[in-house]
């Protein structure tokens, strides 16, 4: 709405409205540094989130590291393959067999005799299956390399755990970041709506004005609320892995992580390709059990019979298996096991593959997000700061409206906002640069 040039105490009122609105257009140009003036600028949260010592980045990561059931999980699978790796490369127990044959029964004056029927023999022996000590090992071989394959999955789990812990953590700093900068811009924009419906019976603002800046602060409350269940899940997910240190209070700002480098770690030691190289090592091995199958076992038995009416006995035999289908049996298991390994191959290759078109699309995420906070903090909120004091000096001078500044200071909320979200995106980029290293991850 135009109006002629202010009275005096219309200018007087601009002052007061712009007073609270630079208020919160200087949050918003610097919102760690405003907020961290009051404490009644903090957003309302469980007492259980504020006990303790502030909870940083790395004692998070420190303590994801410990009592973790699913790490330690592929660890006693690696202690299980290896425990039967030993077993593999003994011989098989003996096995004891005692009988009797030729026992006489219903008919015959010697029925039921153990005696008298001088075919009646009682036996005692012992028998085994001779398995080679190529196959023994073969199997031992592919056990252990079994319980590799664990183990490097074991700290792929660990590293997938840690590249959580971060992004949780990085969530839970940004949901508290914008609640910080929302509490005091509701409570900026509260002052200014006062200062409105004050001035409408003078005719210096007016009711469309004044419901203008309740739907300002209806819509800065209901970004507070999405802020606030945002760190709440964030809090959760990050309970998942460190437990009640979730709760605990938070830094003020995220961390200002490093520039990645720009071109891709070398993926051949990151724990998902490890564990995919032992797999194929792990197939590899079954392969070579399966080869050591061509060579059949020997079995042997020995016995002992004892007939009363002709003594004692000694009878032993061998037994070999007869492979007369060896295309057809044992050189397709080779095939399977073979193979078995090709693709465990592919899935390597598929792996490292994989983790470059990750490591490129956050890089980019990084330089994308990079980008947008040079712009928003070196153009977008000076240009708004400066729309804000020209837009004032209009309406001082008698040519321009009270809503132009209300409009300028909404830009400046959503800016504010939106460099944080950005803040928050790079530094998850970070986080999963961090993770597809395949350094250390502190």
């Amino acid at each position: 709405m135009q109006v002629s040039r202010p009275s005096g105490g219309m200018r007087r009122k601009f002052r007061v409205v712009a007073v609270a609105l630079t208020g919160s257009a200087s949050l918003l140009l610097a919102p760690s540094a405003a907020l961290a003036a009051g404490k009644d600028s903090e957003p309302q949260v469980p007492a259980s989130a504020r006990t303790g010592p502030e909870l940083g980045l790395d004692e998070a990561l420190v303590l994801a590291r410990r009592d973790q059931p699913g790490v330690a999980a592929f660890e006693r699978d690696a202690v299980a393959s290896e425990q039967a790796a030993i077993a593999a490369r003994s011989l098989p127990d003996p096995q004891l067999s005692v009988g009797i044959q030729n026992f006489p029964v219903i008919r015959g004056k010697n029925a039921f005799s153990p005696t008298d029927d001088e075919m009646t023999m009682y036996a005692i022996g012992v028998m085994r299956e001779q398995v080679r000590r190529s196959r023994r090992e073969a199997e031992a071989a592919r056990l252990r390399a079994e319980a590799a394959v664990s183990r490097f999955e074991g700290s792929a789990r660990q590293r997938r755990i840690q590249r959580d812990v971060m992004t949780a953590w990085i969530d839970a700093v940004e949901a508290s970041e914008r609640q910080r900068l929302l509490v005091q811009v509701i409570g900026d924009l509260r002052t200014g709506r006062q200062v409105i419906e004050a001035g409408i019976p003078t005719g210096s603002s007016t009711a469309a004005l004044e419901l203008q800046a309740q739907a300002e602060i209806a819509l800065a409350e209901s970004q507070l609320a999405d802020a606030r269940g945002a760190e709440a899940r964030a809090r959760g997910e990050l309970g998942r892995w460190i437990g009640a240190a979730a709760d605990r209070p938070l830094p003020n700002r995220l961390p200002n992580f490093p520039a990645p480098p720009g071109t891709p770690a070398d993926f051949s030691t990151h724990p998902e390709v490890l564990a995919a190289n032992a797999q194929e090592q792990a197939q590899r091995r079954a392969a070579g059990a399966a080869r050591a199958e061509r060579r059949p076992n020997l079995s042997w038995s020995v016995m002992l019979g004892i007939r009363p009416s002709y003594g004692e006995m000694l009878s032993a035999q061998v037994s070999i298996p007869l492979q007369i289908n060896r295309s057809g049996l044992q050189d397709r298991k080779v095939a399977e096991a073979e193979a078995r390994g090709d693709a465990a191959r592919l899935r390597a290759e598929d792996a490292r593959r994989e983790l470059g078109g990750q490591y490129r699309s956050a890089l980019a995420r990084y330089r994308g997000a990079e980008a947008q906070i040079a712009a928003l903090r070196d153009r977008a909120i000076p240009s708004l700061e400066a729309a804000f004091k020209v837009a004032e000096a209009r309406y001082a001078g008698g040519q321009g409206t009270i809503e132009l500044p209300l409009n300028i200071v909404r830009r400046y909320v959503e800016t504010s906002v939106q460099l944080v979200e950005q803040q928050g995106a790079k530094a998850r980029a970070a986080a999963e640069i961090i993770y597809l290293s395949g350094g250390p991850i502190q």
